[in-house]
């Protein structure tokens, strides 16, 4: 997915410029998963609404801390909700500016590029399918259309957030899965690599000596694409519901802010701010 792959050029930039105001600087992989769905969140933003600024972006994750009940605080706490950036954009640190500003020149210079992994998915099935008899197995597929695919990174376990599959390994575990997905694992040879695809294409073949890996690969990839659906879902019903509030009148923005969330829309305001206040209510509380 392209949103993903933005998302990993943009931390490689600010991880970088992160060195210059002398922090340490983190590969993706090892970054925490909030930290990685935050950027993530930043670029999904930034394609949904190009003309959004960094201030603007900042300022839609403020009222969204806030309204969970965030406030600033020296340190970021879960126990109080604190976060030393809920601050107006103006008043945080340099860095954490310049750092925005980062994302938001990522997003817009790789927006329109072609989606890599797509196209490079879409190769390598068209190659595979022209696999001749008595091809070695390790050039090919676990299975048809699988590839095996081991972990070989350095933490103990590790969960796949990065391309939404949810799969989760343990160092050295073997998992055979679709060629598209593989070939994704496999562009990071410092965590994966191939498999024996002999020793899982022999295993499909006998029946009562087939792993329950393979099924849980299966049922992992399964539930996560539920979960892909469903947040796809989500967000078009959002982009559908903003796309109406765009054309209401002040009657009917009124009316839909009381009727769905209690609240009392000043009616001497704009149009536009008015629309601006039930898109925030939107972000803040969702579809009601």
């Amino acid at each position: 997915m392209k949103v993903i792959v933005i998302a990993g050029a943009a931390h490689a930039l600010i991880a970088s410029i992160s060195q210059v105001f002398g922090d340490t600087a983190v590969a993706w992989e090892d970054a925490g998963e909030s930290y990685q769905q935050g950027i993530i969140a930043g670029v999904t933003a930034y394609f949904e609404n190009p003309d959004m600024t960094p201030e603007l972006e900042h300022q839609k994750w403020l009222e969204a801390k806030q309204a969970d009940g965030w406030v600033h605080g020296e340190a970021i706490d879960t126990t109080p909700k604190t976060h030393p950036l809920l601050l107006p954009f103006a008043e945080l640190p340099v860095e954490h500016r310049v750092k925005a500003a980062i994302l938001h020149a990522a997003v817009h210079a790789l927006k329109d590029l072609p989606d890599a992994d797509e196209a490079a998915a879409a190769a390598v099935a068209a190659a595979l399918a022209k696999v001749a008899p008595g091809q070695t197995a390790q050039s090919a597929p676990a299975g048809p259309g699988k590839l095996a695919v081991v972990y070989i990174g350095r933490k103990p376990a590790y969960t796949d957030h990065l391309y939404g599959t949810g799969l989760s390994f343990t160092q050295g575990q073997e998992r055979a899965m679709p060629v598209d997905i593989a070939r994704k694992f496999l562009r990071h040879p410092d965590m994966f690599k191939e498999g024996d695809a002999t020793a899982v294409t022999e295993a499909q073949a006998e029946p009562d000596k087939v792993d329950d890996q393979d099924d849980d690969t299966a049922r992992q990839l399964a539930e996560a694409k539920k979960l892909e659906d469903e947040q796809r879902d989500k967000e078009n019903r959002i982009l559908d519901l903003k796309q109406q509030i765009n054309v209401m009148t002040k009657e009917s923005l009124a009316e839909y802010a009381m009727t769905n969330y209690k609240q009392n829309l000043d009616k001497r305001k704009s149009v536009a701010e008015l629309r601006q206040a039930v898109t925030g209510m939107i972000d803040q509380f969702g579809v009601v």
